[in-house]
């Protein structure tokens, strides 16, 4: 904590030198924002327990001379459910840019594909899914430290990283306590690397996708306790992945077509427990299976007057038999839905927001309401509605017991 505000005072020092030469902004924001179990929820276990209370202050430095610029992003949070503080640096780095190439090195976030929501190549930043804050923030993806490398010209770019030292996604704790986690030595043959090549053109954009590095997740390994035999001891480390893929957009009026989708050979899928277990009782099990995935989506951008409405279709298959393995079902999709409406001269926005699979037809329904009280001052009401399916609750139902009423009010400087 303490390098931490240290860090923080050697930025301010840096950008109070800057702003004396006219070359500096300063931004900042404080929000806070409270959640409580929805009442329909199960009133012994969770109705009217707070899902959230957290109050962030988030600094940016944006400095720039010349061809040169710099950017720092960090933030202060402090959560009244586990009476912590915390201290993340959401950015930092450098970078040159000329009429030809540009290169930018530090801490940085790097977003892929034109989906809204939903991750199909925008596999190279790793998410925070610690909490159900977390995983529904707008800012819900973890930096990483990379070089770019960039190369343009009139129609056509090209974005090569390298990216040294492995972030994993953060967990929820309780899935991680007392798991061993095996991490990817710090070397520099375990680098991540990634190829971005776009092209613009009067009818559409079209951008190509390269990367392979490390799954964002760990795979779990059982083994029999030698001591105790009725008992297994579990152990987790992470597996390499690659992944190549492409999108489009296509402008048609006011309306946006988008596509995407992405190609993973050999990806690492988890057997389930029972198989680890039996296979270590005859010799060394294998954690996981490798099989070929294919992912996309295609969706829909209108924006008529004062409205807003993105649809999307997105899908997932994986090739090849998927016995012994935690994932049972081959091809899962699902579709997502948005719609908003600006009101009073756009100080208010009334917002509809979900998502829904249809293997189990389990859904997320985000209703809000946010209104500015000024140019500084916003409020937003809301709720995340956790549904289960008819038959099974499946990945959003499994959390209906967490369905969560929230207010959110931010300061803006």
């Amino acid at each position: 904590m303490k390098k931490a505000f240290l860090l923080l005072l050697i930025l301010l020092n840096f950008g109070i030198n800057l702003y004396a030469q006219n070359s500096i902004n300063f931004s900042g924001e404080i929000a806070t924002k409270w959640g409580v179990c929805a009442p329909w929820t199960d009133s012994d276990k969770s109705a009217g327990k707070f899902t959230a209370g957290n109050t962030n202050f988030t600094g940016t430095i944006d400095a720039y001379s010349g061809n040169s610029s710099a950017f720092a992003k960090g933030v202060i949070s402090y959560d009244a459910l586990t009476k912590s503080v915390n201290f993340s640096l959401g950015e930092l780095w450098a970078d040159y840019t000329s009429s030809f190439w540009g290169i930018r090195i530090g801490r940085q976030k790097i977003v892929w594909g034109k989906a809204d929501g939903i991750d199909i190549t925008n596999v190279v930043c790793p998410s925070d899914m610690s909490s159900i804050a977390a995983m529904t923030s707008d800012d819900s993806k973890l930096p990483v430290d990379a070089i770019r490398l960039s190369f343009s010209g009139n129609q056509f770019t090209a974005d090569a990283f390298w990216i040294p030292f492995f972030t994993p996604a953060l967990l929820p704790a309780e899935q991680v306590a007392g798991l061993p986690i095996e991490k990817p030595e710090l070397a520099i043959w375990n680098g991540e690397y990634g190829l971005k090549l776009s092209g613009y053109f009067s009818m559409f954009d079209l951008s190509l996708y390269g990367f392979y590095g490390w799954e964002d997740t760990p795979f779990v390994d059982y083994k029999i306790n030698m001591s105790n035999p009725t008992t297994v001891i579990p152990s987790a480390k992470y597996k390499h992945m690659a992944m190549v893929g492409l999108d489009t957009a296509i402008p048609i009026g006011p309306t946006v077509l988008r596509s995407e989708a992405a190609f993973f050979p050999k990806r690492h899928f988890q057997k389930n427990a029972q198989t680890i277990v039996k296979e270590n009782m005859t010799g060394k099990a294998e954690t996981t299976k490798e099989l070929n995935q294919l992912n996309a989506l295609i969706g829909l951008d209108w924006m008529p007057s004062g409205w807003t409405l993105t649809a999307q279709y997105f899908c997932d298959y994986v090739f090849g038999n998927l016995n012994n393995l935690d994932r049972k079902k081959a091809y899962t999709h699902g579709a997502t839905l948005s719609i908003s409406k600006s009101l009073l001269n756009e100080t208010m926005d009334l917002s509809l927001a979900g998502v829904v699979n249809f293997n189990a037809f389990d859904s997320l329904i985000n209703p809000s309401l946010s209104y500015s009280l000024s140019d500084q001052i916003n409020l937003e009401t809301g709720a995340y509605i956790l549904l289960p399916g008819p038959d099974e609750d499946g990945t959003y139902g499994a959390y209906k017991d967490y369905s969560t009423i929230y207010i959110n009010v931010k300061f803006s400087m």
